[in-house]
């Protein structure tokens, strides 16, 4: 094989094809590769950004609805204790009432126990007159 010009025409064809295609090909297509696998992992660390932004918040409303369970459970127990001190104190007072009106009761009852016993012994003379007039038959 012998070396003649066309093989120098050969290569610098090729040396300008090349220097062409790179300058209007190869260069424009590595640019656009590189603007997307800068935009992908710019997407990609966002996307983590908010991933942990999101898993932050959770956290955090997670935190807060644990505090109000908490704050809404003591709540609820104070309230039962009032209402259980608040019901003792309805029966204490129920059972003082109840109590008077007994005691009144009990002295009304005493009272009208004792005007009877007098009425009858105002009248248990006159009574006794009066049987002893039936089963004598005739006046006392």
């Amino acid at each position: 094989m012998s070396i003649d010009y066309t093989l120098l025409v050969q290569m610098a064809l090729f040396v300008a094809l090349w220097l062409l295609l790179k300058r209007l090909w190869f260069d424009p297509a590595l640019r656009v590769i590189r603007e997307r696998t800068a935009r992908s992992e710019g997407a990609v660390r966002e996307a983590r950004a908010i991933q942990a932004e999101a898993e932050r918040l959770r956290a955090e409303h997670a935190a807060a609805l644990d505090q109000a369970k908490g704050e809404a459970q003591s709540e609820m127990q104070e309230i039962l204790r009032q209402a259980e001190a608040e019901q003792q104190r309805l029966i204490s007072e129920a059972r003082a009432d109840a109590q008077r009106t007994l005691t009144d009761v009990r002295a009304q009852v005493a009272e009208e126990v004792a005007s009877a016993r007098l009425g009858l012994r105002d009248s248990a003379g006159e009574i006794a007159r009066i049987v002893a007039q039936k089963i004598l038959g005739r006046p006392a």
